[in-house]
Formats: C-alpha cells, sequence, structure tokens
C-alpha cells in the first residue's frame, strides 16, 4: 500500500486556499442579501430617518440634514487670538511692530448682539539708534466688547465691534523717548472688523479679524498721535 506523504507547506496552501474560498462565498452571501434588502425596502417605500442631532452623519446624503445656525452651540464661549499690532505715529516712531495675543470671553445675547471682554498683550522693541540699546517692552490691555453680527449662510458670519479699556506699557523705558506717558494707565478704544467660518461641529468655529486702537497714553507730546493697527486669527469655543 503506497505512502501518502505531505508537506507542511502543502498543508499551509490547501488551508490558504480553502479560507479563501469561504471567505469569497461569505463576501458573496452579504452582497445578494444587501441587493434584496435594498429592493425590498424600495418595493415598500422604507427609508431612514436623518439624525437632526448629528452634524457628522457619513451614512445620509448631505441634503438629508439641513446646517443651521440652531445646530450650533450659543450661549457662553472663549477665544484665543494670535496675530501682530503696530503703531503708525506716536509711539510707532521709536518702537517696531510686534506679536500679539489675547484671550476673550463673551457671550451670545441674541442671534446678533454679543458681549465679553478682553485680555490683551502685544511685544515691541525700541527703533532708534543707540545710545541706549534697543529694549524690549510690552502693552498690556484689557477691553470690554460689544459685538454685532450677520450670517450670510449657515456656516459663515461677518462681525463688526466697537471696545474700550485701557493699555500700559510694561515698563517706563519709552520715557527715555519722549513718551513719558506710556507707563501709565490711560484709556483706549477701537474697533474690529471680523469674518468667522463655523465647523460641522456644535461648539468650534476659526476667524479672521482686523482692527484699531487709539490710546493719549501712547501719543507723543507734541500732539503725534498713535493709531495702532492689528491683524490676527482666533479659534472660538461656544460652551
Amino acid at each position: 500500500m503506497p505512502l501518502v506523504r505531505l508537506r507542511l507547506s502543502d498543508v499551509v496552501k490547501s488551508l490558504a486556499i480553502a479560507a479563501f474560498l469561504c471567505v469569497s462565498c461569505a463576501s458573496y452571501a452579504m452582497a445578494q442579501d444587501t441587493a434584496r434588502s435594498d429592493v425590498d425596502a424600495s418595493r415598500t417605500g422604507a427609508t431612514e430617518e436623518p439624525d437632526r442631532t448629528r452634524l457628522d452623519v457619513e451614512r445620509l446624503p448631505p441634503e438629508a440634514i439641513p446646517i443651521t445656525r440652531s445646530l450650533y452651540a450659543h450661549g457662553l464661549y472663549i477665544e484665543g487670538v494670535i496675530g501682530g499690532r503696530g503703531f503708525l505715529g506716536g509711539v510707532g516712531r521709536v518702537s517696531s511692530p510686534g506679536p500679539m495675543l489675547a484671550i476673550r470671553i463673551g457671550y451670545e445675547v441674541l442671534d446678533w448682539l454679543y458681549l465679553g471682554v478682553i485680555a490683551e498683550g502685544s511685544m515691541h522693541q525700541t527703533a532708534t539708534p543707540p545710545p541706549p540699546g534697543r529694549q524690549v517692552f510690552e502693552l498690556l490691555g484689557a477691553m470690554g466688547d460689544v459685538r454685532a453680527q450677520i450670517n450670510p449662510t449657515a456656516e459663515v458670519a461677518i462681525w463688526l465691534a466697537g471696545q474700550v479699556g485701557f493699555l500700559v506699557a510694561s515698563t517706563d523705558i519709552l520715557s527715555l523717548y519722549g513718551q513719558p506717558n506710556a507707563s501709565t494707565v490711560s484709556i483706549a478704544y477701537g474697533g474690529e472688523l471680523g469674518l468667522d467660518v463655523h465647523f460641522h461641529a456644535r461648539h468650534l468655529s476659526i476667524g479672521l479679524l482686523g482692527g484699531t486702537r487709539l490710546s493719549p497714553g501712547l501719543d507723543r507730546p507734541n500732539g503725534d498721535i498713535a493709531i495702532g493697527i492689528h491683524g490676527a486669527a482666533y479659534i472660538r469655543y461656544v460652551f
């Protein structure tokens, strides 16, 4: 009686072929079941109701859930702002533009009205020939913010804000350059124009803004007015 010798490689190949055939048969059967289910659903007119509490439904066509601003969170929000600021005239005669950071906290009172507060700071360097050598100083401020907003689409908003508060230099270095009032707390006021773009998520949006600041403490003693100009990007989280 002849002996049959099986090598390990032959056994592995046989098992692999058998597994492939099983998976292929299972896939074919599932495809047939899905096709029959689709046909049955089309005959009976059954459709799946969209989940209107979600903005990220991938299993439904985009038109199944119309995006409106009512789907987004409203109320208390916080913004992180990063950008740059420089001055024309006044303190701008003796300093260079520098980076600006701000934290903003506010509340959406109405669809078009926002109230908030701003804590901000910018870093600058003196820009005059030595001596003395160039020095770094910060401008620190706090503002109240009143913002009016329009919404051309559910995702996009345009806003205009008026702000008033104070600014002060962190050191008295500017007094050496004819700015004796810069290190004294003085009133500041201005405005901003911004563009906000909402993600398809309840809480997050991003935006760009640009604005101006006026502060008598940063003017030159000869009446040269300091006009602060800044631009920034921000991210907003609504609770």
